[in-house]
């Protein structure tokens, strides 16, 4: 377990003035300050350190996060081949399905989406809330039903299980026994729970040894997408494309 003696306090409130500009979509020193129990005088202190590394940027007196991390995202998306790989075959899914595509990691126990396709090209995710609860998405639901309970209990205890659309899981027992659908059927299904009209089925991917490396997805509109599409054709999709992705992740001496 983390030492939370090794906090740094200073640190920790930067990083929440970046998450509540980023959830309130910009904001003023003090709308920061009544939201982090904060005076404005330290709240400018923070932002004018964040601002002197362009991390954020101010327009009169409401700050934005800056284009700085839109190259920090870039860096992580690109880092590795296989990621570069992964893109591929986004583009790949998309294309036999004439569908959405998605591929997402795990990390810190919730579901980032690094690639995202519905045509010729991978390109970083373009929704606006591209970091989500493994429990309301196709990925985060294969991934979880992969993990031991002690590591699931853990992931529940720091993120909950809030619900975000009307669909969304909001308990453990439901959880459990959804994990329990996905590891029989061997995809997982996101159905209007993250996102309301959207239908999304996803397996994970992963390497020789069994190590998970993410998930990929397979989505849709739920005003065209029927049951048969979510379990039968996009799954059929899903488990011939993604062991052409591992064996290519083999065959490229990238695992």
């Amino acid at each position: 377990m983390p030492d939370e003696s090794q906090l740094l306090t200073t640190t920790d409130t930067s990083l929440a003035v970046i998450e509540t500009i980023r959830e309130l979509d910009g904001a003023t020193p003090a709308a920061l300050a009544a939201s982090l129990d904060l005076s404005e005088s330290a709240v400018y202190k923070h932002l004018f350190t964040l601002s002197k590394h362009g991390y954020v940027v101010s327009s009169g007196d409401e700050y934005q996060l800056g284009a700085r991390f839109y190259h920090l995202g870039m860096y992580v998306r690109n880092r590795s081949k296989v990621y570069e790989l992964a893109g591929q075959y986004v583009i790949e899914l998309a294309d036999r399905s004439n569908e959405e595509s998605d591929f997402g990691i795990e990390e810190n126990g919730r579901i980032v989406t690094l690639f995202d396709s519905v045509g010729s090209s991978a390109n970083p995710s373009s929704r606006l809330n591209n970091y989500e609860y493994m429990h309301t998405t196709a990925i985060g639901k294969s991934i979880l039903a992969r993990l031991p309970a002690s590591r699931i209990d853990r992931i529940v205890d720091r993120w909950g299980l809030p619900q975000i659309t009307e669909q969304s899981i909001t308990s453990r027992g439901d959880l459990d026994d959804e994990l329990a659908r996905v590891r029989e059927r061997g995809y997982a299904v996101n159905d209007q729970e993250s996102i309301r009209g959207k239908r999304v089925a996803g397996c994970l991917a992963e390497d020789p040894s069994g190590t998970v490396i993410g998930g990929f997805t397979v989505s849709g509109p739920a005003y065209r997408i029927e049951d048969t599409d979510l379990h039968q054709e996009f799954p059929d999709i899903l488990h011939r494309v993604v062991p052409e992705f591992e064996a290519a992740l083999e065959s490229q001496g990238l695992v």
